[in-house]
């Protein structure tokens, strides 16, 4: 079967494959710091999910297993066997779930900015988000979401890189942000954790409210092989605290080639 997922597959070719996995209404373009530094010595997978930049929505409600059938195809169409992993937030989720799941495909991975699990208040503020955005449209959640990604003080003096954070999560159909944003809900990462065997990178930010740091001891203790950086960030801590992420990620993939 082919997928519809829409990508971009670039970087140095024959080299190991990098997937970078996106956050919830974000698309490929939030990677760019990273790949410019990565593609030199890899190649480098970016995609959208459902709904999401080029990629027409096929669910009214998606799971954290449908999106992992997405690119389990589209791989297979790519005729990529076996990738390393970077994701963030629902990125990471999903990167956890396929590590877990697909053991043979993932080689190591890198988790940032991620709830392992949700409590009832989050699974309620997404019940929230989905109700206003099926209401108002993607826009009606443009500002309070941005506002959640990076920290104030960040915006406040890269207003350049605040406003194309709100341009891209703007451009996101309602439609994909619904469907992927239930995948989130529902999301439960101690229900397979255990079963990853690769190396894990999990990353955490100091001041994400999202993905709160206390959470990750939760996957720290049940993934055996992973190792922890926290940053001096919010939500989207590959903008906010683009060089030091780029360079600890760049290290760990080099260290398990």
């Amino acid at each position: 079967m082919r997928t519809n997922s829409a990508f971009l597959l670039e970087g140095k070719k024959d080299a190991p494959v990098i997937v970078m996995a996106n956050s919830l209404a974000a698309g490929p373009e939030m990677w760019d710091a990273q790949v410019a530094q990565l593609k030199g010595s890899y190649q480098v997978l970016r995609y959208s999910y459902q709904g999401h930049g080029d990629t027409p929505p096929n669910q009214e409600v998606a799971s954290i297993e449908s999106l992992g059938t997405d690119l389990i195809e589209l791989l297979d169409q790519l005729q990529i066997a076996q990738v390393y992993f970077v994701g963030i937030s629902l990125g990471a989720m999903l990167g956890l779930y396929l590590a877990a799941k697909f053991p043979a495909r993932v080689m190591a991975l890198v988790a940032a900015n991620f709830r392992p699990f949700q409590i009832e208040l989050t699974k309620s503020q997404w019940n929230d988000r989905i109700a206003l955005v099926k209401e108002k449209g993607i826009t009606a959640i443009v500002d309070g979401t941005a506002d959640r990604w990076l920290t104030e003080s960040f915006r406040k003096n890269n207003p350049v890189e605040d406003q194309k954070i709100r341009q891209m999560i703007a451009r996101t159909s309602a439609k994909g942000f619904i469907a992927c944003a239930s995948a989130v809900r529902d999301y439960d990462a101690r229900q397979f954790a255990h079963e990853i065997q690769c190396p894990v990178l999990l990353i955490s930010g100091l001041h994400d409210v999202a993905a709160p740091v206390a959470e990750f001891s939760v996957m720290r203790e049940i993934i055996k092989q992973s190792s922890y950086l926290e940053l001096e960030a919010a939500h989207i801590s590959n903008i906010e605290c683009e060089r030091l992420f780029t360079d600890t990620v760049t290290n760990f993939l080099k260290a398990n080639l």
